[in-house]
């Protein structure tokens, strides 16, 4: 069993690095190629003789070395899909987020704010979490999948997530796992739509090619972007709604995993989560009880006896060193 499920992992892993890596590489890489050629000083007729000329070696040099290429083009993307996701979700460098990010956070709080009805809950944090509100689209509509479980049930999904993902049934696992794979795909497509429309238009422009290939390369690698972008935000909330429903469905099987209680009520499961979230970030038992406030301090007052007839013990004190202040002073003249 153990070894069926390896080779089930390992054939949708590489189904998904085909989809997601290799055929955006790949397409990348020849459409690079094809600008090259047409934009280039040489005519394409004479390139073509060029490489029907050349031996087989050659040819078969020249043909690993695309291939190579675009292995190491793919096995860039494939390594990068977090950190481009994140990207994309609006967690830049320290001076991107004070410029850039400050920009993006004001715009959509803005645009949070202004609608009376307010925008689908699932596009964004709600208005009481203005803080959370990321400075993309993108990352506002992850954002708002990640603060629901903490909204309805007191859960924190970074902390509660790697554990309920194992208990999740099959159905639910290829779905999530078809959202995320069609969401990293398209967010690849849109940063090679970039590159080429970078490389493209700067390669024609620098070798003085034909004004209609520098515009289609601009032009078209931008809208092949900005549409690629467009279609991962579709993604995303899909992938978005299916976290919602692994929450609702299948926390409680989590709470049976873990010995509670399958079935608290809704004020105790909030106070059930919360305490197991403790535990697991801070390692706070679950049935520790927080300590009665303290009473505030006032400053110890000085012991009052009484001595004779109604003189307290510091008066009686302070006149006996008076009075041996006095003797010490008047001894050598005695």
């Amino acid at each position: 069993m153990f070894t069926t499920t390896l080779g089930e992992a390992a054939q949708f892993a590489g189904r998904r690095f085909v989809r997601v890596a290799l055929l955006p590489s790949l397409v990348f890489c020849a459409s690079l190629i094809v600008v090259a050629v047409l934009g280039g000083e040489r005519p394409p007729r004479s390139v073509l003789t060029a490489w029907q000329a050349q031996p087989i070696e050659v040819k078969a040099l020249l043909v690993a070395g695309f291939l190579t290429a675009v292995l190491v083009v793919s096995a860039f993307l494939d390594s990068a899909q977090l950190a481009l996701v994140r990207c994309a979700e609006g967690y830049w460098g320290r001076f991107a987020d004070l410029s850039f990010g400050r920009f993006g956070r004001s715009c959509h709080r803005l645009r949070l704010l202004r609608h009376a009805d307010g925008p689908a809950h699932h596009l964004y944090p709600p208005r009481s979490r203005l803080h959370e509100v990321r400075p993309t689209r993108l990352g506002n509509i992850l954002k708002a999948a990640e603060l629901y479980p903490q909204l309805r049930y007191g859960i924190d999904a970074v902390l509660v997530w790697p554990r309920l993902f194992h208990l999740l049934p099959d159905g639910l696992l290829g779905a999530l796992a078809t959202a995320r794979a069609d969401l990293s795909a398209l967010l690849v497509r849109s940063l090679l739509s970039c590159a080429f429309a970078v490389l493209g238009a700067g390669y024609v422009a620098a070798h003085g090619g034909p004004p209609e290939l520098l515009l289609f390369c601009l032009w078209g690698g931008v809208l092949l972007a900005w549409a690629s972008y467009r279609g991962a935000l579709n993604a995303a909330v899909v992938h978005g709604q299916h976290v919602r429903v692994a929450f609702d469905l299948h926390r409680n099987d989590l709470l049976e995993a873990l010995g509670e209680e399958r079935h608290p009520g809704a004020e105790a499961e909030r106070d059930r989560w919360r305490r197991i979230c403790l535990f697991w970030h801070r390692g706070v038992p679950t049935h520790h009880e927080a300590p009665p406030p303290e009473r505030p301090r006032t400053a110890p007052e000085l012991p009052v006896g009484q001595v004779g007839h109604g003189f307290s013990l510091t008066q009686l004190t302070l006149a006996t060193a008076a009075t041996a202040g006095i003797v010490a002073v008047l001894t050598p003249y005695g």
